[in-house]
């Protein structure tokens, strides 16, 4: 004889740094050091430990993963040993910290028993506890969950069927934190007020248009919270500039199309563009294969290293004209200055300069850069202080 059987159990986070972790029942669910539990000490490995959450019992077996243990109500548990956790038990998931809770979902009485032997049906909503809350916080706002100033649901909100758990402004690939509920776009929605709706009467306009954008990139149906909560009519709403959906493949690569690669005996070409702008995918691509040498400062390493290797860098590539090498400078390059060195080198080597100018506007840049970052591990965000740089640093003459 046991209690009440559970429908859910959660991994609430007592920091609220993340939205509850939904663990299924007798369903192994690791976790650790990931984007999901915005775990970053190196000390916690990507798989720290191993739950398992048993419906009919109350029970959650803790198996430790990790080198460096975590702990169960205050008692560390070592490298391959086991801890069981009920109901409002405490997991550290690092041993000092890392603070989460167990709440099963309705929580154990001491009545309505069942038999162990049923299976229990898992829902998906969101725990018990939770304030009603008014359109303003329908999707709670990140910097209020950081200072407790909403719910513990961190941005977590039902769709209107009950079938998929949506979290604000989350990128693609997010339906891998929905706890194992298979998503039905058909049947689910998105509720967000940064829709790119623009300023009217006293209003101010929308500060994004990332929620209608996520919406958009994973193929729901958007909504913003007047609309779909109050029933107002279609809003009227901007979108930025640049849509990828419309790039025009078939553009040729130069203009004027007729341009020679290379084009003299011993060349050197200057590349000008956006970071993201498609310079090295260029480089790689159409005139390494071609015998340039591809001069990337990107490659190099700190700032500080570069500045030194620059400065070397006319030398440098002196030398590499005397081999008869064309070379190619893979960087930003937006100003004068930043040509000029390259362009004084090439003169005493009696090299030929042309410079190829990147098309590609700060939007198209911005998204390049944007998809690279989730897309590749390695790859390091660009701020928009660099791209607004690149505009006030650009001259053409």
């Amino acid at each position: 004889m046991v209690t009440a059987k559970a429908t859910r159990c959660w991994l609430s986070c007592l920091a609220n740094l993340h939205p509850p972790i939904l663990l299924p029942h007798n369903q192994p669910c690791v976790i650790g050091r990931s984007r999901e539990t915005k775990i970053r000490d190196t000390r916690c490995s990507k798989s720290q430990v191993e739950l398992l959450a048993d419906y009919t019992s109350y029970i959650v077996t803790a198996r430790q993963l990790g080198a460096n243990s975590s702990s169960v109500n205050g008692q560390k548990v070592l490298y391959g040993s086991s801890a069981q956790l009920q109901h409002g038990d405490i997991i550290e998931v690092l041993a000092g910290g890392y603070e989460h809770r167990v709440d099963f979902d309705p929580p154990p009485t001491s009545t309505n028993t069942v038999n162990s032997t049923t299976e229990p049906e898992q829902d998906t909503a969101m725990p018990r506890g939770q304030k009603k809350r008014t359109i303003d916080d329908h999707f709670s706002n990140p910097k209020k969950a950081k200072t407790g100033g909403t719910s513990g649901s961190g941005g977590w909100e039902k769709s209107i069927d009950g079938d998929l758990l949506v979290y604000q402004k989350n990128m693609t690939g997010s339906e891998k934190a929905n706890g194992g509920v298979e998503v039905d776009l058909d049947k689910s929605i998105f509720v967000g007020d940064a829709a790119g709706r623009p300023a009217e009467g006293k209003k101010k306009k929308d500060f994004s248009f990332s929620d209608r954008l996520f919406a958009l990139n994973v193929g729901l149906k958007f909504y913003t919270p007047e609309e779909h909560f109050l029933d107002a009519k279609t809003q009227a709403f901007n979108m930025p500039e640049f849509d990828p959906r419309k790039v025009d493949a078939s553009l040729p690569l130069y203009d004027p199309s007729m341009t020679k690669v290379p084009g003299h005996k011993l060349e050197m070409i200057v590349l000008v563009g956006f970071p993201g702008s498609g310079k090295s995918f260029f480089c790689s691509t159409h005139l390494a294969p071609l015998g340039y040498v591809v001069a990337n400062r990107d490659t190099i390493g700190s700032w500080q290293k570069c500045v030194s290797v620059m400065e070397q860098s006319l030398k440098i590539m002196r030398l590499v004209w005397q081999d008869g090498k064309h070379v190619v400078i893979d960087n930003t390059n937006p100003d004068l200055e930043s040509r000029k060195r390259y362009i004084e080198a090439a003169k005493k080597c009696g090299a030929t300069v042309r410079c190829f100018i990147f098309a590609t506007s700060k939007d198209h840049a911005r998204h390049n850069n944007k998809f690279r970052e989730f897309s590749e591990e390695d790859h390091s965000k660009v701020s928009d202080m660099v791209f607004n740089m690149y505009n006030v640093q650009y001259k053409m003459m």
